[in-house]
C-alpha cells in the first residue's frame, strides 16, 4: 500500500510517495528523485504512487517547470534527495534508518528529464531515467556516469524523439532506449502508453536499485522481453 505526504521536504515544497510500511523485514527502501514536465505537477503522474507500491520512496518537487530552467530544476531534485537522506539520519524522523543511501535514482519527464541529465554526474546516483526529454546538447549527456534508461516516443511524433535518439548515440554509459510506438510527447500521462511506460520504468528501477536479477531479461540482449513487444522499438548500449 502506498501513501502520499504532501507539502514536505525543503521549504515544504515537495510531495513524497512512499510505502505505508518502510523497511519491511529490515529491507531498506531505495530513493527516487523526480521532476515533472513543463506546466505540470507530481499529482498528474500515476507513475509516482505506483512506484511507492513497489517499495520506492519518491521525492518529487512540486515545481511546475518552465522552459530553459533545467539547471535550476536539477538542483531541486538534488535538494529533495539531500533532504530525505538527512531525514534518514535523524533519530526522530519517520525515515530514520529506513532508506538505503546507496540506492539512489533521478528521474523526470520532458523538462524533468533534462533536469535529470544536468545532475547525471552526481556520483551518488545509481541510475537515471529520462522520459521524453531529449537533449540537443550532446556534451550534457556525456555527464551521465551510471546506467540510464531513455523512454521516448518516436522522432516526428514525440517532440523530444529526435533528441532522445541523439542522446542515445552520444551516451557513453550503459543505456536502454525504448521507443513507445505510436505515442506522442504526452505518452507518460495518456493511455495505453502510460501503463506501458510504467511497466518498463518499474522493471528498470527494480533491476537497478533492488538488484532484482530476474528483471534483467526485460532489457538485455536482442531477445529481451521489451524488445519482443510490438509496442516498443528498442536499442541498447553496453548493457550486460
Amino acid at each position: 500500500m502506498a501513501m502520499t505526504v504532501m507539502n514536505t521536504g525543503p521549504g515544504g515544497t515537495y510531495t513524497i510517495y512512499r510505502p505505508a510500511e518502510l523497511a519491511p523485514g529490515g529491507a531498506k527502501n531505495p530513493i527516487v528523485g523526480w521532476m515533472s514536465g513543463g506546466g505540470s505537477t507530481p499529482s498528474q503522474y500515476t507513475l509516482l504512487p505506483h512506484l511507492a507500491t513497489h517499495g520506492f520512496v519518491v521525492v518529487a518537487s512540486n515545481t511546475s517547470p518552465a522552459l530553459g530552467d533545467e539547471a535550476k530544476l536539477g538542483k531541486e531534485i538534488i535538494a529533495g534527495i539531500d533532504w530525505v537522506l538527512a531525514e534518514n539520519a535523524k533519530p526522530d524522523s519517520a525515515y530514520h534508518d529506513k532508506l538505503d543511501p546507496m540506492k539512489l535514482a533521478s528521474m523526470g519527464y520532458s523538462m524533468g528529464a533534462l533536469a535529470t541529465t544536468m545532475i547525471g554526474g552526481d556520483p551518488r546516483l545509481t541510475t537515471t531515467i529520462h522520459i521524453s526529454g531529449g537533449n540537443m546538447v550532446t556534451d550534457r549527456i556525456k555527464m551521465l556516469h551510471a546506467p540510464a534508461a531513455f523512454v521516448c516516443g518516436a522522432s516526428g511524433v514525440d517532440i523530444a524523439g529526435a533528441g532522445c535518439a541523439t542522446d542515445f548515440e552520444a551516451a557513453t554509459v550503459p543505456v536502454f532506449y525504448g521507443v513507445f510506438n505510436g505515442g506522442d510527447h504526452l505518452g507518460v500521462r495518456t493511455q495505453p502508453y502510460a501503463d506501458r511506460i510504467r511497466a518498463v520504468v518499474t522493471g528498470w528501477l527494480r533491476w537497478q536499485l533492488m538488484r532484482d536479477a530476474t528483471l534483467a531479461p526485460m532489457f538485455v540482449g536482442d531477445q529481451c522481453t521489451v524488445c519482443k513487444d510490438a509496442n516498443w522499438t528498442v536499442k541498447q548500449k553496453n548493457l550486460m
